[in-house]
């Protein structure tokens, strides 16, 4: 069906699938936040410290562009809008921002780099222990291994 809406009915649409792809954006954010606490557990980073907020802001911001994007296509009637097109709308926000990230972070992402590293700023194991001893005898050049547990890109952001 062919819908002609004048300028206001659009950026309603358009900032209802917004502010839905933002916080389907958001809900996946917290799912990324209790990931980046558990990889950091065990080091000496902190949350806040492997928090990137610049990514966090970027993904709501890709999340609410999902949501519009996917507002044209799913709502037909802006006055009536059904809860399963709203669901969607916050589907739309999470899974776009994923796709793009995970898509971004494949093409971008350093050489050598395990997932989530760069994301989450945990370097590697051997990189939070305590400063080494002065009296200790010389070891060998350890291999870093990642923190257990190390998840993927979209911690940083969500």
């Amino acid at each position: 069906m062919h819908t002609t809406l004048d300028a206001t009915t659009w950026m309603q649409l358009l900032g209802l699938g917004a502010m839905m792809g933002a916080l389907g954006q958001a809900i996946r954010a917290i799912v990324g936040l209790k990931k980046v606490n558990d990889a950091v557990s065990n080091t000496n980073t902190s949350v806040s410290e492997a928090i990137d907020p610049s990514r966090m802001v970027t993904s709501l911001v890709i999340g609410a562009i999902a949501g519009s994007l996917a507002s044209v296509s799913l709502i037909d009637n802006i006055n009536a809008i059904a809860s399963a097109q709203i669901v969607a709308l916050l589907g739309a926000g999470y899974s776009g921002a994923d796709f793009i990230e995970g898509f971004m972070s494949r093409v971008n992402a350093s050489p050598g780099t395990p997932v989530g590293q760069e994301a989450i700023g945990v370097n590697t194991a051997a990189s939070a222990a305590a400063p080494p001893d002065p009296n200790a005898a010389p070891a060998t050049t350890p291999t870093p291994t990642p923190v257990a547990n190390a998840a993927s890109d979209d911690d940083a952001v969500g």
